[in-house]
């Protein structure tokens, strides 16, 4: 008799591969079933209903890769992908975690080169949209701070804040995720674009971000301190960075869920 492992891999081969074939024996040993016809019934029915679930969910998180890829080309997609979904997930809504990723390094990437930059934003709009947001940060105590205290500060962005960046304009793509794709005319190459993305009461907002800015918020996002943030800045790029009115534009809308001078 198989370990329960072995039994869970080669029922899953069989539902995410149902070209597979099973003998009678075989299946009513791994459903503990006495009836061979109802057992298939009841693997029929997990054969067509997991990719279905999860087209459902990759079609909610991915309305753009979906319409630029094509119904069809995006049914493909979901059938290889199927197989990649992360394991131990709770829920469908995170079923698109890998997707990115998987885009990559799949054969449509090859026609549509941009499909994986634009999965990328797309899967942090969800996140985004499901994130639990903080309350808002009252900048007023910062009022007498002075240099030292800044270069020192660690900002707490929101938990739905990212940037996602990508040499092709992915804000543009996502932007036509209604369009008709005859009625689609955009200059591709050469147009490299960094999105900020962020909540905005129950929506999601996706703004284009200077360069400068995005690699600042990204030191910020893995917990440098400000004055480290811009001494990144300083070592890969010329670009001037203008913090006094990021830093007033984040609080405008709410980005900044938490300010404080912490040394180390």
């Amino acid at each position: 008799m198989r370990r329960l492992s072995e039994q869970q891999q080669r029922l899953a081969a069989l539902i995410l591969e149902p070209d597979h074939s099973v003998s009678d024996d075989e299946l009513l040993e791994l459903l503990r079933f006495s009836d061979a016809a109802l057992a298939r019934e009841r693997l029929s029915a997990y054969v067509n209903g997991y990719p279905a679930r999860i087209c459902e969910a990759l079609d909610e998180a991915f309305p753009a890769v979906r319409h630029l890829a094509g119904e069809t080309a995006f049914g493909e997609i979901v059938r290889r992908y199927a197989a990649r979904v992360p394991e131990g997930i709770y829920s469908l809504s995170d079923a698109g975690a890998e997707l990115p990723g998987f885009l990559a390094s799949d054969p449509i990437g090859e026609r549509l080169p941009f499909l994986a930059d634009l999965a990328a934003l797309e899967w942090r709009i969800a996140l985004a949209f499901h994130a639990h947001e903080r309350s808002r940060f009252d900048p007023s105590p910062l009022a007498d701070w002075g240099h030292e205290q800044w270069e020192i500060a660690r900002i707490e962005l929101q938990p739905s804040v990212a940037i996602v960046r990508s040499a092709w304009p992915i804000l543009d793509l996502w932007d036509l995720r209604d369009t008709p794709v005859s009625e689609i005319d955009l200059e591709l190459a050469g147009r490299a674009q960094a999105v900020l993305v962020s909540r905005d009461g129950f929506s999601v907002s996706c703004d284009l971000v200077n360069s400068a800015q995005a690699v600042v918020i990204e030191a910020l996002l893995e917990g440098a301190p400000l004055g480290a943030a811009l001494e990144r800045l300083a070592a890969t790029s010329d670009e001037v960075a203008d913090v006094s009115a990021w830093f007033a534009a984040w609080v405008a809308r709410g980005l900044i869920a938490d300010c404080r001078a912490a040394p180390g």
